[in-house]
């Protein structure tokens, strides 16, 4: 279940990086996180915490709640 809220948050920050024209190395450097881990993040690879997760939802200039909209 918890790869699965991974795989589906994934989608949504690579929906919302590829509708502002980004590489994944511009979310990297708009939100101060790696690159290789956006890349993880994406894929579902990795489970976000709180800290990133806000510094994410910064880089698109929105809350963390419009960020998890459709996710669950």
């Amino acid at each position: 279940m918890a790869r699965d809220i991974c795989v589906l948050l994934g989608k949504r920050i690579r929906e919302l990086r590829k509708a502002r024209g980004w590489r994944q190395l511009d979310l990297a450097e708009q939100s101060g996180i790696n690159e290789n881990y956006v890349s993880d993040l994406e894929l579902g690879n990795k489970e976000i915490c709180l800290l990133t997760l806000k510094a994410v939802a910064r880089a698109f200039d929105m809350k963390i709640v419009d960020l998890l909209k459709g996710i669950e």
